[in-house]
């Protein structure tokens, strides 16, 4: 029940980003692959993640806290992972992080989604999804909570 939440939820991600820039594309098809770029710019995003409540402790240092964030070329509507990130022996929430991508990756408008996933123990348990607001230098910081799934 839980895998097809998480597959449900990133299905509604993907259709919402390519709906997004579909009508500038004059198509709807998109598919979801990883960037093979080399980094030239790199660029940072920096947010934090809640959960529950503040302060709330994992036991165990098998739990990962997994960041991508994907861009939707505002062209094509392809849907690309450009950045990949495991947060592995986090101690408490909120949990800082810092993305790095390629600057190369990204176009003047290209959107931009980052999804963040949190598995206990192999099981996905929360999960958050926020469309990232672009600035002069690259992006807003990005502030979510996850949602339990």
């Amino acid at each position: 029940m839980r895998k097809l939440a998480f597959v449900l939820i990133l299905i509604l991600v993907l259709i919402l980003c390519s709906c997004a820039t579909a009508s500038n594309a004059g198509s709807e098809r998109f598919s979801l692959e990883r960037s093979t770029k080399t980094a030239s710019s790199t660029g940072l995003l920096m947010g934090s993640v809640s959960y529950g409540a503040s302060g709330f402790y994992f036991p165990t240092s098998s739990d990962i806290l997994d960041i991508s964030l994907l861009k939707t070329d505002a062209t094509t509507g392809l849907v690309t992972e450009i950045s990949h990130q495991r947060l592995r022996n986090f101690q408490k929430f909120p949990i800082q992080f810092t993305v790095r991508y390629d600057n190369a990756d990204l176009s003047e408008d290209d959107s931009c989604t980052l999804i963040v996933t949190l598995i206990i123990d192999d099981v996905v348990k929360g999960q958050g999804i926020t469309l990232l607001q672009r600035t002069t230098t690259g992006f807003s910081d990005a502030n979510l909570t996850l949602l339990s799934v």
